[in-house]
């Protein structure tokens, strides 16, 4: 008998349906787990078998384990599947008696008791399955997710292994997270005082207006002026004058940022990222062996800020192209291509500077002085030789 459960895969910010095949066999004792797993799947073999024996005396290491998670052709990345996989070997040594539903999913890793964690890329997930056809998802408790409430999905948090056994068998209720979550963004839908932009800017009334036209038009925004002059202050307070998000920016925005684990900004304002001009094109735009996002993602609905921009490698600008026209980044390796979002608005400044440009031609003060010294001229050669550096001063554009 082969025990079938239902979970989430993530390829980038997509999800597809991943059924996790469970069957344990008597033979010599292995945990194999097929359908191209990365190490991070592969590893949930000793997770799963430590918090079995921890939870209840299950112990499955003298037999043959086998999971095989399909479709077999997509590789599979990310602890996704921990607790479907314990749920499967629970079904196949009868400690269990459930029928696993096809559109009931599981998603969350398992630590060594057989406590339940949350994973990197969890709502993007839980935003898929109801896409996917899904109506009761199982996830972490752990996370507080600022979800609005998906009316064809149920979402059950559950801290222990033991809470999802006992309330798939009837002896324990676990409560549905929608209305919690709903209220959540309802609190955080509106801007805090302390980011009031007219107000607390004094002066520079025509970047102010300029910056309030950028906002209200959608548009880019290019500032210069000398060092001080409140170039990133005025960069830095222009998120504040921008629309809140709406609930799907929101969330969208937030999946982005648990993708790379990181905080998002508070309120619902919109994101401000400014990386640095020594920033990696792969920093900014994304990339790596297993692709994350990068700065131009991390400011989806936001504002992508580059000060300093002659500091930046061309290279690095020319990254930019892709995001600013289509909205998206599409990093392609050997695997697949992955996409994420990258709409945002871009603030560039630069400082407005004079400098004295020298050009100096050795090659022809070396030829000129060999040529007078040949033919011992008494003409004044340091005048012709102040003609050959040649000054300039203009400044950046």
């Amino acid at each position: 008998m082969v025990t079938s459960i239902s979970s989430i895969g993530l390829h980038g910010m997509e999800g597809y349906r991943i059924q996790v095949e469970v069957h344990v066999l008597e033979g010599a004792p292995a945990f194999t787990i097929i359908g191209l797993p990365d190490l991070a799947v592969r590893e949930a073999r000793e997770r799963v078998m430590s918090a079995l024996i921890t939870m209840g005396g299950c112990d499955v290491s003298e037999k043959r384990v086998i999971v095989q998670l399909s479709p077999p052709e997509q590789k599979k990345s990310g602890p996704f599947f921990d607790i479907a996989i314990a749920l499967g070997i629970l079904k196949e040594e009868g400690e269990i008696n459930v029928e696993f539903d096809a559109n009931i999913a599981f998603v969350g890793s398992l630590r060594l008791d057989g406590t339940i964690q949350s994973v990197d890329g969890l709502l993007p997930s839980v935003l898929v399955a109801s896409q996917l056809g899904f109506t009761q998802l199982y996830i972490p408790s752990a996370l507080e997710l600022p979800l609005a409430n998906i009316p064809s999905l149920d979402i059950f948090p559950i801290q222990h292994l033991d809470d999802c056994v006992a309330h798939l068998q009837g002896q324990l209720s676990l409560s549905i997270t929608g209305n919690k979550c709903a209220n959540v963004v309802a609190e955080q839908s509106s801007r805090p005082s302390e980011y009031d932009f007219p107000p607390h800017v004094l002066g520079h009334e025509r970047a102010k207006r300029a910056m309030m036209i950028a906002a209200a038009g959608g548009h880019h925004l290019f500032m210069t002026g000398p060092p001080g002059c409140g170039k990133t202050m005025l960069a830095e307070r222009f998120p504040t004058i921008l629309p809140l998000l709406t609930d799907q920016q929101y969330l969208e925005m937030v999946s982005v940022y648990q993708m790379t684990n990181s905080t998002p900004p508070p309120k619902r304002i919109p994101p401000f990222r400014s990386p640095h001009h020594s920033s990696s094109y792969v920093a900014l735009v994304g990339g790596g062996s297993n692709p994350k996002p990068g700065e131009a993602s991390l400011a989806h609905h936001g504002v992508l800020f580059l000060d300093e921009l002659p500091e930046f490698t061309r290279k690095t600008l020319d990254m930019l192209r892709e995001p600013l026209e289509s909205g998206k980044v599409h990093i392609s390796r050997a695997q697949g291509t992955v996409t994420y979002p990258a709409r945002f608005q871009l603030i560039s400044a630069m400082n407005l500077v004079r400098v004295v440009i020298i050009e100096l031609k050795i090659v022809i003060v070396r030829v000129v002085l060999k040529r007078f010294k040949s033919i011992r001229t008494e003409f004044p050669v340091h005048c012709w030789i102040a003609s050959i550096f040649s000054y300039h001063s203009f400044p950046y554009r």
